[in-house]
């Protein structure tokens, strides 16, 4: 089977290499049989039925080799016990089995033996399937020829665009789903099939279109290249381009001096630029501390009426107790009086309203100074507020200057590349 396809392939390569020395253009495509039988179910079945009855055959001859092997053993030790008669018919004996042996490693694995024939015959209709397809897939995307890399034929270069493997799987697969289908699923997977050779027979045609302009244009280049190098040893053409080369010359110093000007009035028109930017950058810096400064200014101030309110309202609320306390004196004064207590009683009494006075002063001398605390604390961190505040628009500001000078370099460098490039283009003029 492999040599038939092996002299079909060979009759459609010498066919190629004609089409092309007369100027056509073929399209070609190849597969790898290998791999696409490798990855079909029934192939793979039909291997591995095979290779489960070549290792039976092969246990059998393994067998047969060890009878003959412990034959051969028995007679080496017995040989010097037997009769010539006795030996020569032991050697023949072994020599029948020899030959037995020899014959079923034949029939079984030989060249023309039942491992091959039966490979033959169960991938035969797996590759005829393969070869329809193929063949659908030749004629539906208009290759010329479909070549096989796995042949005894010589390819010496396949590029992997032109494997067709994948898709003659995926249509063997396609072909298997087609059995389980109904008839109009079947009509809109063909139909898918057909777009999808349509458009890569049209990718194929533009690739192809590419190709031989790629070739057009090189040929107009090499018979430039060819033409010019002809003018060359023409004494005119050569006064012809020193007198143009002498006038690009000029016309390349003329171009020069007018981009060193310009060159020279954008520097300066940049330098004005940078110098009024990093004048507002300083204006806008100082109305920010100044605002800053205005902010921190009503914050403090707002912070001391807030103290001074809460003084004076803690001052209210000490006269308003020591009222409350007087008049609570003079209601007990009065009651002492009514009852007819003793005067030790009375002096008693008056020194415990000193010590519970004594006790709400110094009480309310503490809530004085945790107020006062709690009030500097405040006032530390508005400031410390402020400050971050300020930190952070010194830092906007330094960014905003090395942003206006970056976009300063970034400018005289586009300016450098556009020179560069006028020059590049005025040398190849």
């Amino acid at each position: 089977m492999r040599v038939v396809l092996a002299s079909i392939i060979c009759i459609f390569t010498l066919s190629f290499f004609s089409a092309n020395a007369q100027g056509g253009s073929a399209r070609v495509a190849f597969i790898d049989m290998e791999y696409i039988l490798s990855k079909t179910p029934e192939y793979i079945e039909a291997t591995a039925a095979i290779d489960k009855r070549a290792e039976d055959w092969k246990a059998q001859a393994d067998k047969s080799q060890s009878e003959i092997t412990a034959l051969k053993q028995a007679l080496a030790n017995e040989r010097i016990l037997l009769t010539r008669e006795l030996i020569e018919e032991k050697e023949q004996e072994i020599a029948i089995l020899e030959q037995e042996l020899y014959e079923y490693q034949q029939k079984r694995f030989g060249t023309k033996g039942d491992l091959i024939t039966q490979k033959v015959m169960l991938s035969k209709p797996i590759q005829d399937q393969v070869f329809s397809v193929v063949e659908d897939i030749a004629q539906a995307r208009k290759f010329d020829y479909v070549l096989d890399k796995n042949t005894e034929s010589t390819m010496v270069l396949a590029s992997a665009r032109h494997d067709i493997s994948e898709l003659v799987l995926k249509r063997l697969n396609s072909a298997r789903r087609k059995q389980n289908m109904t008839k109009k699923q079947v009509a809109a997977l063909e139909e898918e099939e057909k777009q999808e050779d349509q458009m890569s027979l049209r990718q194929s045609r533009r690739e192809e279109q590419q190709r031989r302009k790629a070739e057009a244009d090189r040929l107009l280049r090499q018979q430039e290249k060819e033409r010019l190098a002809q003018k060359e040893n023409d004494p005119q053409y050569l006064k012809e381009q020193a007198a143009i080369a002498k006038k690009e010359e000029a016309q390349r110093q003329r171009q020069a001096k007018v981009e060193a000007q310009e060159k020279a009035r954008l520097e300066k028109i940049a330098q004005q630029q940078k110098l009024y930017e990093q004048r507002q950058a300083e204006m806008q810096e100082q109305r920010l501390k100044n605002q800053q400064a205005k902010m921190d200014a009503l914050e403090e101030r707002k912070l001391l009426i807030e103290q001074q309110k809460q003084e004076i309202q803690e001052q209210k609320q000490q006269r308003d107790l020591l009222l409350e306390q007087e008049k609570q004196k003079r209601i007990e004064l009065n009651q002492a009086r009514q009852a007819n207590k003793t005067t030790l009683d009375i002096e008693a009494l008056r020194e415990q309203r000193r010590l519970d006075l004594e006790k709400k002063q110094e009480q309310a001398k503490i809530n004085r100074e945790k107020a006062i605390e709690r009030r500097n604390q405040e006032i530390q961190q508005v400031r410390e507020q402020a400050q971050q505040r300020r930190e952070k628009a010194l830092l906007e500001q330094q960014e905003r200057k090395e942003r206006i000078a970056k976009e300063i370099q970034d400018k005289k460098d586009q300016l450098k590349k556009d020179q560069q490039a006028r020059e590049a283009q005025n040398k190849n003029k």
